[in-house]
């Protein structure tokens, strides 16, 4: 009977603990054309690029079979962690949204541009290590705290 109740007890405070940090994660929103146009930039509207918003954006253009997408994608969730608030990333799969990888001029993946004017963006191709992501936001947001 003591060792249920401690087991029931273990069980609960690691449910707890692993609720308490997956609700400090700020999701990164899929977007689709549609949406895009509406958190991002309306090209129908505007032909050359006019970003929406004030926040400085990364988009991650990613596909469902590429490795390296995958192996930077907990690298970005980091990010977007660490900087709530201060920037948002939106992630864009190549595959479904053929349409957004053509103007952004994506040939391969993992591709993520950085967003910090209302009308100039700078893209980087390939995976990076945190460290590196790191620093490509500082670099491109101006030192982005």
């Amino acid at each position: 009977m003591k060792k249920t109740l401690q087991l029931l007890l273990l069980c609960v405070i690691v449910s707890t603990t692993a609720m308490a940090q997956k609700s400090n994660n700020v999701e990164i929103i899929d977007l689709t054309t549609q949406s895009f146009k509406q958190k991002v930039w309306n090209f129908d509207k505007d032909k050359t690029f006019k970003r929406v918003g004030e926040l400085p954006i990364i988009l991650d253009f990613h596909a469902t079979w590429c490795r390296p997408c995958k192996m930077l994608a907990p690298h970005l969730q980091a990010i977007q962690n660490k900087y709530k608030g201060k920037l948002v990333i939106y992630r864009i799969d190549v595959d479904q949204e053929p349409e957004l990888a053509q103007l952004f001029k994506v040939q391969a993946m993992p591709t993520v541009v950085f967003i910090g004017s209302k009308t100039k963006y700078k893209s980087e191709l390939g995976y990076r290590e945190y460290e590196d992501v790191e620093k490509l936001v500082k670099t491109h947001f101006n030192g982005a705290k």
